[in-house]
């Protein structure tokens, strides 16, 4: 059986609902107004290219011998010069560079066949005086009185992130008479290094 409404309340009850009805655009869209996130910054790319050059020492010293025993080697660098900017945007005046690994070596043979790892610092000096530091992780290939390639990582400080590529000479063909003069006292326990290398991420 069907309920028959009077006209009077159904009228009411149309009413209230037009009313709410037309208050609902009137409410604040809160939720579709979430703030929208900053934009990120991007990261400027470092790409700074130096010299590089110092001392290396040897422990034990080098013998002049076919046999190479593994060998601890440590760059011990200089200032050079470097042209690059920091991520910041300061001018890079020098940079030395420093590092150590072990590895197989004599007067004769310098490295070996197969890359070993390594670790090692920078210190940069900016054009305004600043002063910075990055540590590394390195891996170093190839034969060390010739033409070593060392690549890696920048870890930690400054240009963090940022991929490390360079070469590197220990030239023994100055230091033969020494390294033969040496030999009755431990071997040769350092000689120059040169070479360069280059920051880019």
């Amino acid at each position: 059986m069907a309920v028959r409404i009077p006209a009077r309340q159904l009228g009411s009850a149309l009413v209230a609902v037009a009313a709410v009805a037309a208050a609902l655009p009137a409410l604040p869209a809160y939720a579709a107004q979430a703030p929208a996130p900053a934009p990120d910054q991007a990261a400027v790319a470092a790409s700074v290219s130096c010299q590089a050059g110092g001392r290396a020492y040897f422990s034990p010293g080098l013998l002049p011998v076919p046999v190479p025993r593994e060998t601890n080697v440590q760059y011990s660098g200089q200032d050079r010069t470097c042209s690059g900017s920091t991520p910041e945007g300061g001018q890079i005046a020098t940079a030395k560079f420093n590092g150590a690994f072990d590895a197989p070596m004599s007067c004769v043979v310098g490295g070996g066949d197969v890359p070993t790892e390594g670790a090692g610092t920078i210190e940069w000096k900016t054009k305004d005086g600043k002063s910075l530091k990055s540590t590394l992780s390195l891996t170093i290939s190839g034969q060390m009185f010739n033409s070593a390639t060392v690549d890696g990582s920048v870890t930690d400080g400054a240009f963090a992130g940022a991929r490390l590529h360079g070469k590197f000479r220990v030239d023994l063909l100055k230091e033969g008479i020494n390294c033969a003069g040496q030999s009755f006292f431990g071997g040769l326990k350092q000689a120059p290094f040169d070479g360069s290398f280059s920051i880019n991420g």
